[in-house]
């Protein structure tokens, strides 16, 4: 089947779906994960482009089944889960051939609506374990910091360590940006599922920098402390450097690992 035209069968035949993600939206910031998913697999799309290959008939009409099984059987939260597999097998069919590798299936699970409900589950543990990690930081560095519950005591002050500072996000995103690369170098699925670990050490590592950068901010142990903007900006710097080293250690330094823009 043509490219485009099982986008369009597809797309319409999952209406009932991209309603209950639509109910689900509270702004824009809800639909970026399932935007930055599809532009990655969009890439070779761009690269390929007018030589696409035509979509399989057969694991198209196996998942469509499994779309229609969840919208029969299942809660109808559970029915995005196949309708975004359906849209993504479509743009990863029309440029590569065979079946699709673990970071495939990884950039699926990103394109759900999980990020809330991942803050919701793991906020609290990820951030008394980054709050820990600052704090023994700051000792280290000759400040005598303690931990309150999910504040930092410093003198007088008792500084939060608020829901934003718990790093979610920023694992959120270093998981896609692995799961991005691992498609285009078509990584195996032991090399994905060690890139992955390592994505997530690098997130908590950047998540504690970024704590302890910020503790100066908010303990006012800094002249330019009330900067505008400092805050922001000391975030922004964290997550970029944090990217650039994971991209910089998952770049192949072999031949044989080839992006797949460039079959």
């Amino acid at each position: 089947m043509n490219p485009a035209l099982a986008l369009m069968v597809t797309g319409a035949a999952c209406w009932h779906a991209w309603r209950e993600l639509a109910a689900r939206i509270n702004g824009p910031a809800d639909l970026l994960p399932l935007l930055l998913v599809l532009a990655a697999l969009c890439v070779p799309l761009m690269t390929r482009a007018p030589r696409l290959r035509p979509v399989r008939l057969l694991p198209l009409s196996v998942l469509s089944a499994l779309y229609s099984i969840a919208v029969i059987m299942a809660p109808p939260i559970f029915c995005i889960a196949p309708a975004a597999l359906l849209i993504c097998y479509c743009l990863y069919a029309a440029s590569q051939d065979g079946l699709p590798r673990s970071s495939f299936l990884g950039l699926v699970l990103l394109a759900l609506p999980i990020l809330p409900t991942l803050e919701f589950y793991t906020a609290y543990p990820v951030r008394l374990a980054a709050i820990e990690a600052t704090a023994t930081l700051l000792r280290m560095n000759g400040l005598a910091v303690g931990v309150e519950g999910l504040a930092l005591r410093f003198d007088a002050s008792l500084i939060q360590f608020d829901a934003p500072c718990s790093g979610v996000r920023m694992l959120w995103t270093c998981w896609f940006l692995t799961s991005a690369l691992a498609h285009l170098y078509r990584f195996a699925w032991w090399r994905y599922a060690l890139a992955l670990m390592l994505a997530t050490l690098f997130a908590v590592a950047g998540n504690i920098l970024r704590a302890t950068s910020l503790f100066y901010l908010e303990a006012d142990l800094l002249h330019f402390s009330q900067f505008p903007g400092l805050h922001e900006a000391i975030g922004l710097a964290a997550f970029v450097m944090t990217a650039v080293l994971l991209f910089a250690a998952l770049r192949p330094r072999t031949q044989n690992l080839r992006p797949v823009v460039a079959a």
